[in-house]
């Protein structure tokens, strides 16, 4: 119990690393572990698989803590492609960051794994359906809605029917369309 208590102590620590450099990351990764949450929850998973998929949910950025000033800097408009390619490094940075730090081997798989996607297409090892671990795929939902729904230097929120819609689209090919609707009818019953 203390162990897990330490753990979850320099997880929040880390998250407010990352949020001192932007800080909306440490909002963002307070909101993904939150509903990472609900979701895993109405799934009715085992606790401590909540606790784990929560725990990586506050933790799926923390790559992104070793990224250049620029990548910070870059407020007003959709990321370059150079950008682009640093910020997919993050699952990988994030991975080499939380190893030998004694989180779980669970949560290091989920920060790492969530951005896969069902159809491959995803990174950092385009692993496909099956492959990617439950708990990194309801992170990268988490992820995605929560990115939907707030504003964005470059993209203005959308509405929780915009959102909805979206990831309904995304269950064509990128999410897993049974934890879409799952999560879509723990948003519409419990709220935000």
């Amino acid at each position: 119990m203390q162990m897990q208590k330490n753990t979850l102590h320099t997880a929040a620590k880390i998250a407010h690393r990352l949020g001192a450099r932007d800080p909306y990351s440490e909002d963002h990764a307070l909101r993904v572990s939150w509903y990472a949450r609900r979701l895993a929850r109405r799934l009715r998973l085992p606790e401590n698989e909540i606790e784990d998929i929560r725990m990586a949910g506050l933790l799926h950025d923390i790559g992104k803590i070793r990224f250049s000033s620029k990548v910070f800097r870059n407020v007003k408009e959709h990321p370059s492609k150079s950008i682009l390619k640093q910020i997919k490094k993050h699952p990988e940075m994030g991975k080499t960051i939380l190893e030998g730090q004694g989180f779980p081997a669970k949560v290091i798989d989920y920060v790492y794994s969530h951005h896969e996607r069902e159809d491959g297409t995803g990174y950092p090892r385009g692993i496909t359906g099956g492959n990617i671990p439950l708990g990194a795929k309801i992170i990268g939902i988490a992820d995605t809605f929560d990115a939907l729904i707030t504003d964005r230097p470059y993209q203005k929120r959308r509405s929780l029917k915009e959102a909805f819609l979206v990831l309904r689209k995304l269950s064509l090919s990128s999410f897993d369309p049974v934890l879409v609707e799952t999560f879509i009818t723990e948003i519409t019953i419990n709220g935000l």
